[in-house]
This record gives C-alpha cells, structure tokens and sequence, in this order.
C-alpha cells in the first residue's frame, strides 16, 4: 500500500509500506527490453481488470516512479482517481539500471 501526496498531509511525501519513497526521474533509469515488456503487461492487466482505457492508467503513471529502500525494486506508484484506488507496478532490480 502506498499514501499518495494527497493523503499524507505533505505534498514531498510517499510513503510504500511504512518507508519513505523516493521519486526517480525515467530519465535516470535504463529498463531491460523484458521490464518494457513486464511494465506493459501491468498496464493492460490493470485497464483490463477495471475497464479503463490503457492511456488512462498511462497518464496516472506519468512521473510517479519510485524507490522505496531498502528494497533495491522500482516502483509505479499512483492514484487513479476514476476508481479512488491505489495501484502499483513493480519492477525487480534484474531489469533496471540506475544512470543518473
């Protein structure tokens, strides 16, 4: 579960289970071509299950990545308001690299 900056009463603030989230710029992050496709596979999966438009889920992804230490996994973390939920995309370390 995560607190989006809406809920957490500070607008800097995420929270994944109790620990402090980090925002990580995509430009920071170099994905394997199997996260491209595992990251794709979450998105029709979440806009399959609710019956939302896949560019919906997209844009609510826009800009909400994260690390959350100490776990070494990324994290889509965000809010999508159509359904008031919180969803998430998790990417195991195997298919990322840090650049920034």
């Amino acid at each position: 579960m995560f607190i989006p900056d809406s809920m957490c009463g500070c607008a800097a603030e995420i929270k994944l289970n109790n620990r402090d989230a980090m925002r990580i710029s995509l430009f920071d992050v170099q994905f394997t071509p199997k996260a491209m496709i595992l990251i794709g596979m979450g998105i029709k999966k979440i806009a399959a299950k609710h019956g939302l438009p896949e560019g919906i889920i997209k844009e609510h992804m826009k800009g909400n990545l994260f690390i959350a230490p100490p776990s070494k996994n990324l994290y889509f973390l965000f809010h999508v308001p159509e359904l008031d939920a919180d969803m998430h995309i998790t990417i195991p370390p195997c298919h990322f690299e840090l650049i920034g």
